[in-house]
């Protein structure tokens, strides 16, 4: 769903309410992927051609383990409150310039639309945790047969009982 941002009334704002189709949006990272349909809430404002969206997110994302690379359902619940300006603002055609901290709280938009699937991957991607894992005491892997660890111990002759004991 995309927000046209000329749509959007200045005294007013524009609410918005969507949930988005089974698995959608894709997510770049091909270890995750959205389970079941996201849903986000959101009040769009403008003043002039600078637009605020404030809001929230619900979705599930299943992840990959990265110890035993087992899938992990993860809940979003994420707040919100962004600051978009047009693409051709001035005040980024700079060609090089040093990053002040209020240029990272500020999007772009091309043409007159947001496009809220982008909103959804970004704030999903921002809430993932670094340390993709099951559980904080994950096993993890047997590195010569394979055998999740989690699940006992592995059939190695006498590395198993060691890589087990690891833990």
């Amino acid at each position: 769903m995309k927000i046209q941002v000329s749509k959007i009334s200045e005294e007013e704002g524009l609410r918005v309410h969507h949930q988005f189709a089974e698995h959608e949006p894709e997510l770049e990272d091909q270890d995750s992927k959205i389970v079941g349909r996201p849903v986000i809430e959101a009040l769009a404002t403008r003043d002039l051609d600078e637009v605020r969206l404030t809001g929230g997110l619900e979705a599930t994302v299943q992840i990959v383990c990265a110890r035993c690379l087992g899938p992990v359902e993860v809940p979003i619940e994420e707040d919100f409150d962004l600051f978009y300006v047009p693409a051709a603002d001035p005040r980024l055609l700079n060609e090089e310039r040093e990053l002040a901290e209020e240029d990272l709280t500020v999007g772009v938009y091309r043409g007159d639309f947001i496009d809220l699937a982008d909103v959804v991957r970004e704030q999903i991607e921002l809430t993932l945790p670094m340390a993709r894992l099951c559980s904080e005491d994950c096993r993890g892997l047997c590195v010569d047969c394979g055998a999740n660890l989690n699940e006992g111990g592995c059939s190695c002759p006498a590395r198993g009982d060691a890589i087990a004991g690891l833990a």
